[in-house]
């Protein structure tokens, strides 16, 4: 039961839960150690408990995802001293069969051995500011580094298994891995629409399996290449220990050599070009511009503000996140989600009408000021800071300038005229006397800004 509620919860007879661990409640149960985390937190909007989504090799066996399961909770603990709740998770119904995970919950603050929770939040709670401030890494840091770990010991029992595979907590790109395309989410509806035979009406599950076949064409052209240095290799190390054969044999082994390059040559062209197509596709799928109903009211009331003038999401499994905040001269995101893009809009736009900025402005990465534009040119709103190409011009159209800039110049001369100093600026929007603006990009924020 829970005791702040009153509520009963009964999870007994819940499908798809494959086996389920507690580690370091000081004998305390489930539901103990929860009512505990719970009635240890005061303020209405503090966080109980911290989730890490975990998912467990298909190809190995059910041992080794007990000893993953393991290993991982008490490197946790060994850093945290916390108390950790793990369920295992079965593929769903529907979905990918090799989908076995697990859902590891581990609590905000340490547990002793009296089985009391401490005053304080673990390190790994703090802000950015209070760690610099002690000398402890920061948030991301701590995270990359549990990410990591966790890297590290599915690859130790990978490799005792006698498998090939081996994950990476680095993205692509951080791996020095640059001609490949990274897979794109494709979600629980587009993937059981897959399975369910509907593969047309499936588009990310159809994207994502043209990235997959893209990368598979790349993998097979490394090998390939490997093969023929290796070959290679070992036909000018034969004619080296045999001088004596003709030169007419190595001539015509060469040639051969020259015109399986001249094909693999013709074949990488092939393959950028299409690398090239899907690449352009995947970026399109990445974002999309939430699409407003005039009819329901604002955007901006899926949202709650504090004194601090801090919006938070109200709901969904973003509830109680920050998505953005409200200095009064600027908007700093904390999201690229559409929706969170159209609320810092209205509001901007709110600002506009009231004669407190100017115009609106976006800085900041090319990848929040492209989608904080074409959000803005779905609802009308004119952002400057952001030049767009033909294609999307003629996608999005031309949303009416508005505001004191239309009267003074266009928006290309405006955006023109501002590009040296666009680049001093960290995804914000500011006035045209310089100081800060408007929305704000969403995975990258402003340097004064927490970044998630």
């Amino acid at each position: 039961m829970d005791e702040r509620t009153g509520i009963i919860n009964d999870y007994e007879r819940k499908k798809g839960v494959l086996n389920k661990f507690v580690f370091n409640s000081a004998g305390l149960s489930r539901e103990e150690l929860w009512n505990l985390a719970e009635i240890s937190e005061k303020r209405s909007d503090s966080r109980v408990a911290r989730e890490w989504i975990l998912a467990l090799p298909h190809e190995l066996r059910r041992d080794a995802h007990h000893r993953i399961i393991e290993q991982f909770s008490q490197a946790l603990i060994a850093q945290y001293q916390v108390a950790i709740d793990v369920c295992v998770h079965a593929p769903g119904r529907g979905g990918d069969n090799r989908n076995l995970h697990a859902h590891l919950l581990m609590t905000t603050r340490p547990m002793d051995a009296a089985g009391e929770l401490g005053k304080l939040k673990t390190f790994l709670e703090w802000s950015d500011a209070k760690l610099r401030k002690n000398g402890l890494p920061t948030g991301r840091q701590q995270i990359d580094a549990i990410r990591e770990k966790w890297s590290s010991i599915v690859n130790s029992e990978l490799e005792a298994a006698g498998l090939d595979e081996r994950i990476s907590h680095l993205s692509l790109q951080e791996q020095g891995i640059t001609d490949k395309i990274p897979e794109i989410h494709v979600g629980p509806l587009n993937m059981q629409l897959a399975r369910m035979g509907y593969h047309e009406r499936a588009s990310r599950w159809q994207l994502n399996e043209a990235i997959k076949a893209q990368n598979n064409i790349i993998d097979i052209q490394t090998a390939r290449i490997a093969r023929m240095q290796s070959q290679q290799q070992t036909i000018e190390t034969n004619d080296a220990q045999a001088s004596q054969k003709p030169a007419a044999g190595f001539g015509g082994l060469a040639a051969s050599q020259e015109a399986a390059d001249e094909a693999y040559q013709q074949a990488k062209k092939r393959m950028e070009a299409q690398q090239k197509q899907v690449t352009e596709q995947a970026n399109e799928e990445r974002w999309k511009p939430a699409q407003i109903d005039p009819n329901r009211g604002s955007v901006i009331s899926m949202f709650q503000a504090d004194t601090q003038g801090v919006y938070r999401w109200t709901k969904g499994k973003n509830e109680g996140a920050e998505a953005f905040r409200d200095s009064g001269k600027a908007i700093h995101s904390q999201t690229l989600n559409s929706w969170a893009l159209a609320a810092e809009l209205e509001l901007a736009q709110q600002k506009v009408q009231d004669r407190e900025w100017k115009e609106i402005r976006a800085f900041g990465s090319e990848e929040y000021r492209r989608a904080v534009w074409i959000q803005g040119q779905t609802m009308g709103i004119q952002v400057e800071g952001y030049k767009p190409t033909k294609e999307e011009l003629a996608k999005y159209g031309q949303a009416p300038a508005q505001g004191l800039a239309a009267d003074q110049k266009s928006a290309a001369e405006a955006a023109q005229s501002r590009f040296q100093q666009d680049q001093k600026y960290q995804n914000k929007f500011e006035k045209n006397n310089g100081a800060t603006n408007t929305p704000d990009n969403t995975n990258s924020s402003s340097s004064r800004s927490p970044k998630m």
